[in-house]
C-alpha cells in the first residue's frame, strides 16, 4: 500500500477544502506524486516541503498549499518543462530504481529530510518500483500520463487565478 496524492483546486474555498469538506479532487495522481516531486525539486509542481505545509483535516500525512501567484508562476514554467529534453534530464529511473530497492530504510522516517536535496531522494521511495518493471512501464505508461494532467492543472488553475491544494492521503 503506498500514499497516494490528490489537488484541489481553490476557488475561494479554501477552508472547506482544508476541513475536508470539498468533495472529490480535482486530480488525484495515485502514487506518482512522489515521483513528479523527485523530479522537480526546485519547483513545487508537488509542494511537498515545510514552507508549503499547512494544518488541516483533510488527511493524517500532510496538505500542502500554493496561493495562487505560486500556481501562476509554475504555468509559467511549463512550455520549458514539459519539452522532452527537459523532462528526459529530470528522469532519473535507474537511480530510482535502486533506491526502491532500499524502501523500508527510509520509509521508517520519511519526515527525516531537512532540505530539498533531502527530500528529492526520500520522493521516489515512496513509489516502489518493481525489480521487472522497465522504463516503458513506470515512465511512459504511469508518470508521464499523470505529469501531464497535473500540467493541464496547473494551466487551468492559473487562467482561474486560483491557489492548488496538494493532499497525502
Amino acid at each position: 500500500m503506498g500514499m497516494t496524492g490528490a489537488y484541489f483546486v481553490e476557488r475561494g474555498n479554501l477552508q472547506q477544502i482544508l476541513d475536508g469538506a470539498a468533495g472529490q479532487p480535482d486530480l488525484d495522481i495515485d502514487k506518482a506524486w512522489s515521483l513528479i516531486a523527485a523530479m522537480f525539486p526546485d519547483l513545487p509542481v508537488v509542494p511537498v516541503t515545510n514552507a508549503y505545509h499547512v494544518e488541516s483535516s483533510l488527511t493524517e500525512f500532510g496538505t500542502f498549499y500554493l496561493p495562487a501567484e505560486q500556481v501562476a508562476y509554475i504555468a509559467e514554467k511549463l512550455h520549458e518543462l514539459q519539452q522532452p529534453e527537459s523532462l528526459q534530464e529530470r528522469i532519473h529511473f535507474e537511480k530510482w530504481k535502486h533506491s526502491s530497492m532500499h524502501v523500508g530504510e527510509h520509509l521508517d522516517n520519511p519526515g527525516s529530510a531537512d532540505s530539498l536535496e533531502d527530500m528529492a531522494q526520500i520522493m521516489p521511495l515512496m513509489f516502489s518500483i518493481q525489480e521487472d518493471e522497465t522504463y516503458e512501464d513506470v515512465v511512459d505508461g504511469y508518470l508521464l500520463p499523470h505529469l501531464n494532467e497535473v500540467f493541464v492543472l496547473f494551466e487551468k488553475a492559473a487562467t482561474e487565478q486560483a491557489g492548488v491544494v496538494f493532499a497525502i492521503f
